[in-house]
């Protein structure tokens, strides 16, 4: 056997085929030389493999790869195994025309299949099995275990061997000359290759269409279907299904009277015949070229393949096509005028054809009975599957009746727990909304304690103050000229309690009543000069430099009171926190849909803690300025309240001893 290996028909073939069968001859080898082959399933498998591809090239190392399968297989018990070298086995004796033998051995494949419930080996065995009993011309039979296969199939849903069964079914009905069937068959078949994407059945598809619509005369289908088979086969490379092709090409060709184009592709596929070791698939090839030699008037190269195929029809004992080649013998002789042998192949043609005729009639009985068998059975199974039906019609009606009173149940339960959730969800709002009311009114005392408490500790002082100064001045304790020396004092305090009492008014009615926010095109350079303006006794105090870098272009989409009330808080901050002699600058930057304002000053700055804590709405801690200037603790919060309110947001940046960066934005348009 491994001579047979290393030296049988790997060179005869140049395809892609002889790649495969190299790949295959390496993993044997490697296998062999393991030592592990005799109980290996891989090893028996990778036989299958490379019997399947000398199937077509070389018979001898077939028979012998069968033999070396079944026996390891039998000795290890490998049932799949054994059932693959009976259909290697049945290859051989297709091969060389003995169906019978062929025949037995394929069954044998089917009944291990079977037996160990191996559909896809099954299937492939009912496929050879049945395209035994074709080759047979028994169509019957064929046609029995074809349609067998194609249940299978459905019932495991195996799309590849449904299509294989519809391409091979075909052909019984062509040779019966039932076009109809045929292309109904073949078009099942193409549409499943073609939905699958396998482009080597969608080619043997095609392939058979093309035969059909020559013998229908219909050439100009046949055209188009077989160049684009030729197409895929030279593609892949796959070699017997390309000399069909080109035979078929050339029958085209002849067909239409144009023999030297016939003859160039029957040239083609006879050159791939001969690295093809199958005799049957030979005979429709030569008695093309006899035809086409004939168009030619070469009758010398007309007879030669006509007697080629005459000798292979008798060699395998098959009546295909015989009668086909005696017609061309008949035509050469009488064309070449040789009329005695001219009447010898008449006479033997018409013996052939009744023949033929009668096993025809023959074979067309078989195949309406067969045909009656398959319906009856089809009949009995749709009987028992109405009865099957009937009783699970009767699960199904009882399942419901219950489902009903089940629903019926679920339905009043669900009416009542509609109900209660119902009355719980009203429950529920009203709790909610006694919780917000509650929320609300805690917040509003929280407001109200906060501003008295700010108004006890900050506005209280200094309006005492203030009357206490007035009552001395009144009761003429204090001269004029003494009362005007603390009128500096006096305008400062009445300044800061303005600026206190407008911040928290302003607080107040946010969180008593929200803010109501009337946006428009506003300039912050103006806001800016008017919050410098007030507060220039503050930073002249300090002597604190206060610059507006802010060009006139930086208009704002925003509510003008509000972003006063920011920027004035932000710069009196900045004056409160900064020491003497420092700088307040003021400044934007544009941003695709915003500006970005800026108060830098290079006052004490902030410690980590601070930052992260200054815009908090719950913090209270009131911090004093360099001068102990004293405030509200509520300036930031409000800030952050109207720059949200305007569609923006505000930040800070700051170190200890550094100063810190008041940032905030604004929206440039409405759109915003």
């Amino acid at each position: 056997m491994w001579v047979i290996f290393t030296a049988s028909g790997f060179s005869n073939s140049a395809s892609a085929q002889e790649d495969i069968k190299k790949s295959l001859q390496q993993k044997i080898r490697k296998h062999k030389e393991s030592n592990k082959s005799q109980r290996d399933t891989t090893y028996v498998n990778l036989l299958y493999q490379l019997g399947m591809q000398y199937a077509q090239y070389n018979l001898d190392s077939l028979l012998v790869i069968s033999n070396e399968s079944i026996k390891l297989s039998k000795s290890m018990r490998y049932p799949k195994g054994e059932a693959q070298g009976y259909i290697i086995e049945g290859l051989y004796y297709s091969n060389i025309g003995k169906q019978d033998r062929a025949i037995s051995y394929f069954k044998k494949s089917v009944s291990l299949a079977i037996i160990n419930s191996e559909t896809n080996l099954l299937l492939e065995s009912k496929i050879k099995l049945a395209a035994e009993y074709k080759y047979k011309e028994d169509y019957a039979n064929a046609l029995k275990h074809y349609l067998d296969a194609i249940e299978i199939a459905k019932i495991y849903n195996n799309e590849v061997y449904l299509s294989k069964c519809y391409l091979n079914i075909s052909a019984i009905y062509r040779v019966q000359k039932e076009y109809e069937q045929t292309i109904s068959f073949l078009s099942k078949s193409l549409e499943i290759n073609e939905f699958s994407n396998d482009e080597v059945q969608v080619g043997k598809t095609l392939n058979n269409l093309t035969a059909c619509y020559i013998e229908m005369g219909d050439l100009d289908s046949a055209s188009t279907s077989i160049d684009r088979a030729i197409s895929i086969f030279e593609k892949v490379k796959l070699d017997s299904w390309l000399a069909y092709a080109y035979e078929l090409k050339g029958s085209i060709h002849t067909k239409k009277g144009q023999y030297n184009q016939a003859l160039q592709w029957l040239s083609k596929s006879e050159k791939i015949h001969a690295n093809i070791d199958k005799g049957r698939y030979k005979i429709p090839l030569y008695n093309n070229l006899a035809k086409t030699y004939l168009g030619l008037k070469d009758y010398d190269t007309a007879e030669d393949y006509a007697l080629m195929a005459l000798h292979l029809s008798k060699k395998l004992n098959t009546l295909e096509q015989r009668d086909l080649t005696l017609e061309v013998l008949y035509q050469i002789k009488k064309a070449d005028d040789n009329f005695e042998n001219a009447l010898a192949y008449l006479e033997e043609l018409k013996a052939i054809s009744d023949t033929i005729n009668k096993n025809n009639n023959i074979k067309e009985l078989r195949i309406l009975k067969s045909n009656l068998e398959f319906e009856q059975e089809k009949e009995q199974y749709i009987s028992e599957s109405q009865q099957k039906h009937t009783l699970q019609l009767s699960y199904i009606y009882f399942s419901i009746f219950i489902i009903l009173a089940f629903a019926i149940i679920i339905f009043i339960l669900k009416k009542n727990n509609k109900t209660q959730n119902r009355l719980n969800e009203k429950l529920l709002e009203n709790t909610e909304a006694l919780k917000n009311n509650q929320t609300h009114l805690n917040e509003a005392n929280n407001t109200k304690i906060r501003l008295f408490s700010i108004i006890a500790h900050d506005l209280k002082g200094p309006i005492n103050s203030f009357k206490s100064l007035l009552d001395l001045f009144n009761n003429r304790e204090l001269s004029k000229t003494e009362f005007m020396e603390f009128m500096p004092e006096i305008g400062k305090n009445i300044d800061s309690i303005a600026f206190t009492l407008n911040n928290l008014l302003t607080w107040g009615q946010s969180q008593m009543n929200g803010l109501s926010t009337k946006p428009d095109f506003i300039s912050i350079k103006k806001l800016v000069d008017e919050s410098f303006s007030l507060l220039s006794k503050q930073a002249e105090v300090k002597s604190i430099a206060t610059i507006n870098d802010i060009d006139n272009n930086v208009i704002t989409w925003s509510d003008r009171d509000q972003i006063d009330v920011v920027i004035r808080n932000l710069i009196s901050n900045a004056v409160k926190f900064t020491r003497e002699h420092g700088t307040i600058t003021v400044c934007a930057v544009e941003e695709d849909l915003f500006w970005k304002i800026q108060v830098k000053d290079n006052g004490v700055g902030m410690d980590t803690d601070a930052v992260t804590s200054v815009f908090t709405e719950k913090e209270t801690e009131i911090a004093y300025g360099t001068l102990n200037e004293k405030g509200t603790g509520l300036g930031l919060r409000v800030c952050k309240e109207m720059v949200e309110n305007n569609g923006g947001r505000i930040w800070v940046e700051s170190e200890i001893n550094q100063g810190s960066i008041f940032s905030f934005t604004l929206p440039k348009t409405k759109k915003v």
